[in-house]
C-alpha cells in the first residue's frame, strides 16, 4: 500500500511539473534567448586561457584549466550576488575553494563592495590571531573582478582600535569624521570601491578568528528585491570576472619566465601595490622539477618579524592544497636549524624531513614567500638536487619524520584548516 502511494505521489507530482512548464511559444523562446545571453559568452573561455597552459596537450593541464574557470565562476556569483556596496556584507575572498593567486594558507580572506562617498560602520571581535589587516582600496578587479588591480589607499590594523575586555570593536569609515564623533574612525578616500579583511594564524589549531559585519548607515537597512534588469546585468558580468580572475593572477607567471626565476626566487616590494603597506616584502619564484627531483629552499630569518612564510603552488598559480597536504610553512611550523637558517625541501615525495614543502606534483608550479614588518627581508637561495640525495644538503641532526608521523601531522593540520573562519 505504502509503495502505491509514493508511486501515485511521484506520478502527481510529474504531471504539476508538467502543468507547470507548459509556456507559450513566445515565452519559450524569449527564455531561450535569455538564457544564452548569459552561457554564450562563457564558451570562449577555455580558449583565451589556453596560453597559460605550458603544455595544452596535456590533458590534465586542460582539465585544471576547466576547473579553474568553474573555480572563478563560483566566486563571480558571490561577488554579485552577496556582494552590496548599498547593503554590504563579507564574502570568503579567498581560501581552499577559491585559492586563486597564491592565496595564503595562514590567511582567511574576505571582502565588501564600499562607496567611498558612504558611511559605514565595522564591528565584531578581534579573537587572537597573529594579526588583522583592513584593506581600503580602489578599482573593481577584487570586488566584483572588472578591470585590473589598482592602488591601495589604506590598510588599517585592527590592533590600532580601542579593543574591549572580550576584544570588542567599532569603527566608522567615512571620508570625513562625522561631526562630534569621538569613537575608532578611519578615513575612506572617495574613490574607495572595496574593503578587504585578512587574517592571518600561525597556530591553526589554537588561535581563533575574528568575527565582524559591515553595516552602511547612509541607507536604509532593508536591502530591495534585484529587479530583472539588476539580475541580468549581474549575469552578464560573471563571465567577464571569471576571464580576469583567472587569466590577470595566473598571468603574473609568465613574467618570472622573463626574469629568469625558474628555481630561483628574488625578493620585491610590493607594499605599496596592495596588502600591508608596512614592510610587506613577497618571495617570488617558479618551480621546475621532475619525480625524483627536489629544491632545497634556504634562507636566513629574520630576527625580528610578525610574520613570514613560503608556500607552494600549481601550474596556474592556485596555491597547493593546503588542507590536505603540507604545502607551506610558517613562522610557528618551520623548524629552524641550529644556526639560525630555515630549510625547506620541495617535492612531490615526501623526504621523510619536518620541513618538506609538498609541490603535489606539479613539475611547473612556483613558490611564493613573505615578509611582513622584518627588519630584513633575506633572499632564499635555491638548490635543484636529486630526491635521494637531499640529506646532502641538510644539517646531519635534521630529524626523520616517518610516514605515521607524517600522517598524524597531517590529521592535525587538516584540523587546524577545518577550525578556522573560511566560508
Amino acid at each position: 500500500m505504502k509503495q502505491s502511494i509514493s508511486i501515485l505521489a511521484l506520478a502527481c507530482l510529474l504531471n504539476s511539473a508538467t502543468a507547470f512548464a507548459d509556456v507559450s511559444p513566445d515565452t519559450a523562446a524569449t527564455i531561450d534567448r535569455e538564457w544564452r545571453s548569459y552561457v554564450e559568452p562563457l564558451l570562449p573561455l577555455a580558449g583565451k586561457a589556453t596560453s597559460l597552459m605550458s603544455n595544452p596537450d596535456d590533458p590534465q593541464q586542460r582539465q585544471e584549466l576547466y576547473q579553474q574557470l568553474f573555480k572563478t565562476l563560483s566566486m563571480a556569483y558571490m561577488a554579485y550576488f552577496v556582494g552590496d556596496a548599498a547593503h554590504p556584507d563579507f564574502w570568503p575572498l579567498f581560501n581552499q575553494a577559491y585559492s586563486i593567486g597564491s592565496a595564503n594558507p595562514d590567511d582567511t580572506y574576505y571582502v565588501a563592495p564600499l562607496d567611498g562617498k558612504g558611511t559605514y560602520k565595522i564591528s565584531g571581535y578581534r579573537g587572537t590571531v597573529r594579526l588583522i589587516d583592513f584593506q581600503i582600496g580602489s578599482g573593481d578587479f577584487y570586488p566584483h573582478g572588472q578591470g585590473g588591480m589598482m592602488p591601495t589607499f589604506a590598510n588599517y590594523d585592527v590592533d590600532s582600535l580601542h579593543l574591549g575586555k572580550d576584544g570588542s570593536f567599532s569603527v566608522l569609515l567615512s571620508s570625513e569624521r562625522p561631526a562630534g564623533y569621538k569613537g575608532d574612525w578611519w578615513k575612506m578616500d572617495q574613490r574607495t570601491q572595496y574593503v578587504m579583511v585578512r587574517q592571518i594564524a600561525y597556530n591553526w589549531l589554537k588561535e581563533v578568528d575574528g568575527r565582524f559585519g559591515i553595516q552602511r548607515l547612509d541607507t536604509p537597512a532593508v536591502k530591495p528585491r534585484m529587479t530583472p534588469e539588476e539580475i541580468a546585468d549581474a549575469l552578464r558580468r560573471i563571465s567577464i570576472a571569471a576571464d580576469n580572475w583567472t587569466r590577470i593572477p595566473t598571468g603574473r607567471l609568465t613574467s618570472y619566465t622573463a626574469d629568469g626565476l625558474i628555481n630561483k626566487v628574488v625578493v620585491r616590494d610590493l607594499s605599496a601595490q596592495g596588502g600591508f603597506t608596512t614592510k610587506q616584502y613577497y618571495v617570488e619564484g617558479l618551480i621546475d622539477i621532475a619525480a625524483d627531483e627536489a629544491l632545497i629552499y634556504e634562507t636566513q630569518v629574520p630576527k625580528h618579524c610578525r610574520y613570514w612564510n613560503i608556500v607552494t603552488n600549481d601550474s596556474l598559480w592556485n596555491t597547493v592544497d593546503y588542507t590536505n597536504r603540507q604545502s607551506n610553512l610558517n613562522g610557528y611550523t618551520a623548524r629552524i636549524d641550529k644556526d639560525g637558517n630555515f630549510r625547506a625541501v620541495v617535492s612531490a615525495s615526501d623526504p621523510g624531513v619536518p620541513n618538506w614543502l609538498d609541490n603535489a606534483g606539479y613539475a611547473q608550479g612556483s613558490l611564493f614567500g613573505r615578509w611582513l614588518q622584518c627588519d630584513s627581508q633575506p633572499t632564499p637561495t635555491v638548490t635543484k638536487v636529486k630526491l635521494v640525495d637531499v640529506r646532502k644538503y641538510l644539517p646531519a641532526d635534521t630529524p626523520v619524520v616517518t610516514p605515521a608521523q607524517r600522517d598524524a601531522s597531517l590529521r592535525e593540520r587538516r584540523a587546524g584548516a577545518q577550525l578556522r573562519k573560511r566560508w
